[in-house]
């Protein structure tokens, strides 16, 4: 059990490198990883002071046990559905369910965000992992977006974004248990590899985007987040303007240049 700012932390497990990333694992292993509110608060305390940690140049984020994460937690749920806020995901005062807003944390944090998935990951999981900016699976994944078997909508923003409306509204309508090996083919992740080499691959990915220029994928990110609601024209108008801030603003930018003028490989600072 470990203290972040004025939370005491018991179900997200928290690890800085010397590499500059912050590993958070989601920690119910007994319970999947569901998300009841402990677990949520949590995990959005964690990602809430990251954006002025200048220290952190990158995210990974994975699970405890055998699961990536089991969806909202049935039981909290449950109370949820009987007209009861206690315990649930759910914010009391505007009701909304907890995992939203870790996903537009995890698109706005202004570094990568790798997201390696160990296990299942079900409806709320699977929106989390779509919000990460590199997903890698072990081969023993699954995913599924289970509502329509309980009459409840299914997820329709993140997996939407991440294989398009129709895959997202087939996986709605069908239930299936889509395969981490299929899921790599869709798109909802972007490699798949051996559970026994799913840590170490995902550490290396998470450590080379922190040697990265950060800055630039920062602002990368906070650009995608506006062209995605964009038409094609706003989003070009949109790049060029983004294009310039990068020249006038990233650090690394002139690093890279000078490093490629003298024949040098750079070395990024992420500003």
């Amino acid at each position: 059990m470990t203290r972040h700012g004025n939370t005491v932390m018991d179900q997200v497990l928290i690890r800085h490198t010397d590499a500059g990333v912050l590993t958070l694992t989601l920690h119910r292993p007994r319970q999947h990883n569901a998300l009841d509110r402990r677990l949520a608060v949590q995990l959005r305390s964690a990602l809430a002071e990251l954006p002025d940690d200048r220290s952190v140049r990158a995210v990974l984020i994975s699970g405890s046990g055998s699961s990536f994460c089991a969806g909202d937690d049935l039981e909290a749920t449950g109370r949820w559905r009987s007209g009861s806020y206690e315990g649930t995901p759910n914010d009391p005062r505007t009701r909304e369910h907890l995992y939203l807003s870790v996903c537009r944390q995890l698109l706005e944090l202004p570094v990568p965000v790798v997201v390696a998935v160990n296990g299942p990951a079900l409806g709320a999981g699977l929106s989390l992992v779509c919000a990460g900016d590199y997903r890698i699976a072990a081969s023993s994944a699954w995913f599924s977006v289970p509502g329509l078997a309980m009459a409840h909508i299914g997820d329709v923003a993140m997996l939407s974004r991440t294989v398009g409306p129709s895959m997202a509204t087939r996986m709605y309508l069908t239930g299936e248990r889509v395969s981490a090996a299929r899921a790599a083919d869709r798109g909802i992740v972007d490699r798949a590899v051996p559970a026994s080499r799913l840590r170490a691959e995902a550490a290396q990915c998470a450590r080379e985007l922190a040697a990265a220029p950060t800055g630039a994928i920062g602002l990368f990110k906070e650009l995608r987040e506006q062209a995605w609601h964009a038409g094609t024209d706003a989003a070009l108008t949109l790049q060029d303007r983004y294009h310039h801030r990068s020249y006038e603003e990233i650090e690394d930018g002139r690093r890279a240049w000078t490093a490629h003028v003298r024949g040098e490989a750079p070395f990024f600072r992420g500003d």
